[in-house]
This record gives C-alpha cells, structure tokens and sequence, in this order.
C-alpha cells in the first residue's frame, strides 16, 4: 500500500538567514505581526502557531536581559490597535512606550529569538521577519493611543485648572476691586437723576 509523503512546508523568499533579531524597543509592537506571517508563510499556522509564541518566542533587552514571550509581544500589537479593550501590565506600558521595564535600564535594543524548533528553518523565519518590518507598506500602521487612565487624567486636570481660574478671578475681584463696578455691567453714577423724581411743573 502507498504512503503519501507530508507535503513539505512553502519555500519562503530570498532572505538572509539571522540567529537573532536585533530590534529597537519602539518596533516591538510590529513583530508579532510580522513574525506570524513569516511563520504563516512557512507553512506554520491555528494551534502550532500560538503554542509558538507562547513558548518559542522571545524578546530579551540588549542592556539588562529582561525577556518577554511571544504571547506578550502580542498583546503589546492588539494594545497598539484599534481593538484595544482592556489596559497593559506596567511592564507592557513600558515597552509600548519604547523603554526597557527595569528600572535603571536604558537600553533601546531588544532581541527576538525564535527558541523553539519546528518544522522550519529559524534562521529564515528570523531574516524574514526583517525584511517584512522594513517594509512599512506590509505592516498595519499601528499608532499607540493615549492609555484611558491618562486621557482621563489630563481632563481631570484641565477642570481643575479651570475652576481654579475662575475661582481665583472671583475672589481677587472682591478683595481688590469691591468698590470697581463688576465686568460687563454697565456702572451707574452717583449723580444720575432719577426722571420719574423730577416734577413736571418745575421751571
């Protein structure tokens, strides 16, 4: 009886072959993206695709070593997109934001590395996941938003000066100008002659 051989994976196009991704920290948020198409175009997809970057992929900052999963660098791409629905742990913030988390670091570089085998090339994977992020054409134009807790903090803010403001203005009108007529009100003068005293009959 004749066995069918698996199909092999899709060759991928010319790329260079990497060991390791050299990244600045503001181009995380691109790599899930673009990593999962290289993976996708390998052939690699549904449940072999998450268990990947759930524990085959990372991210380790050039300066302290702090790493991040696959899984992460995921959440930071959903947080810079239009369905963002719930807030990131500090230590995503952070990265979102282009900075290492720890405390103390300031590195700008991180490392993806793809740990886990399969049935792939890496090194491929790796220099073909460079070439999608230096092509911007290929990548959603993610542009972080504001996080809801700081959007809500500037107009807490905004109010607060306002009210001071005018608080304040009231306040140093009564105490320097309390005898000064009151803005946009027309003053009344003290020698004004009320018409309706005067007597009709009075040459």
């Amino acid at each position: 009886e004749a066995t069918i051989a698996p199909s092999p994976a899709p060759a991928l196009p010319a790329v260079d072959r990497l060991s390791e991704l050299h990244l600045p920290v503001d181009r995380l948020p691109h790599v899930h993206e673009a990593l999962a198409r290289a993976l996708g175009e390998a052939g690699v997809g549904g449940a072999e695709l998450i268990d990947l970057f759930a524990s085959g992929v990372r991210g380790v900052c050039v300066g302290c070593g702090l790493s991040v999963t696959g899984a992460e660098l995921g959440e930071i791409t959903v947080a810079c997109g239009p369905a963002r629905d719930q807030p990131l742990s500090p230590k995503l913030e952070r990265l979102r934001l282009g900075r290492c988390p720890r405390n103390g670091c300031d590195a700008r570089f991180f490392n993806v590395e793809v740990t886990k085998p399969g049935r792939f090339d890496r090194g491929l994977i790796l220099g073909r996941t460079k070439q999608l992020l230096e092509d911007r054409t290929s990548l959603p134009d993610l542009k972080p938003p504001g996080a809801p807790a700081t959007r809500r903090a500037i107009r807490r803010l905004f109010l607060i000066a306002l009210g001071t403001l005018l608080v304040s203005f009231v306040a140093y009108r009564l105490i320097f100008f309390s005898s000064q007529p009151i803005p946009f009100v027309e003053p009344q003068s003290p020698y004004a002659i009320n018409p309706a005293s005067l007597d009709p009959d009075q040459k």
